[in-house]
């Protein structure tokens, strides 16, 4: 009865075992999983991150760009910018002249 005995507890071992292994193999399945979800969470996230952070580079770049544009004005332009930046600008010629011979005619008409 003994050897009975004996086989008998071998092989409530032997499938106890093979419970746990298999028990094993699902925790082990299971932890990969939630790794491969927490790895594309995290991934997630730094889009996210990434896509917050993005705008302040474009605005940035948008601001640089709009200043190579306005170095890029023609002549004309340029021109006339710069005369509106002086504080007190000279008139054109022909107008000075016009104001001056409108004074002379006021001065001796009215002086």
């Amino acid at each position: 009865m003994s050897a009975v005995l004996l086989s008998l507890v071998k092989q409530r071992l032997s499938a106890a075992a093979e419970d746990v292994f298999v028990l094993f193999e699902r925790a082990i399945s299971e932890y990969e999983e939630e790794l491969s979800r927490s790895r594309q969470e995290l991934e997630r996230h730094r889009k996210l991150l990434s896509e917050a952070l993005q705008p302040q580079l474009q605005v940035h770049r948008a601001d640089v760009q709009q200043l190579l544009v306005k170095e890029e004005v023609p002549p004309e332009q340029q021109e006339w910018s710069s005369s509106l930046d002086k504080e007190d600008p000279e008139p054109p010629p022909h107008i000075k002249e016009e104001q001056e011979g409108g004074r002379a005619a006021s001065r001796a008409g009215g002086g």
